[in-house]
């Protein structure tokens, strides 16, 4: 080895390297970058997946949170229900004696409003009979004339064939 303040030692050396040898340097040393380079990437792929896989695990924490707090206000909300449906058929079963005497009390109701509209259309059914004219014999004279148009049987008016039936007849 040469010392540092002997510079003409080195270039002895390096004139005394052949093209060969001088190619064998170099192609190593590329070949020693290449591998750093690889190893570079190698490091950087695995701190991206380490990253990656770290932010996988907190999404996994982040997701199994909220999964029970889902849980937690899911079962809250259920035992909510539970206690309402509870009230509401307890209230229901509450209501059905009163529903019962309600119904009861509205059907005596009806039955007493039909007794009133029967006995009512008959008294008017008896008033109008009492009110009615009893056909006369000087009545039953005037409908013997000759100068007064035939008697009608029947309503004036009528529905359906009857009323054909008179316009056939004149």
């Amino acid at each position: 080895m040469c010392a540092p303040w002997f510079a003409p030692c080195i270039l002895i050396r390096a004139r005394a390297m052949t093209d060969d040898e001088f190619q064998h340097i170099k192609e190593e040393e590329k070949n020693h970058l290449r591998a750093q380079k690889r190893l570079q990437r190698t490091l950087e792929a695995l701190k991206q997946r380490t990253e990656g896989e770290g932010v996988v695990q907190q999404m996994k924490r982040g997701a199994a949170r909220l999964l029970d707090e889902t849980e937690s206000l899911v079962d809250a909300l259920r035992r909510t229900v539970v206690q309402d449906q509870a009230r509401f058929e307890v209230a229901l079963d509450d209501e059905r004696p009163e529903a019962d005497a309600l119904r009861e009390a509205e059907e005596a109701l009806r039955e007493e409003r039909a007794e009133a509209l029967v006995r009512r259309m008959k008294a008017e059914e008896e008033k109008a009979a009492r009110s009615r004219p009893s056909i006369s014999e000087d009545d039953k004279a005037s409908d013997e004339r000759p100068d007064s148009p035939p008697a009608q049987e029947g309503p004036d008016k009528t529905i359906g064939r009857m009323g054909d039936l008179r316009s056939e007849e004149s």
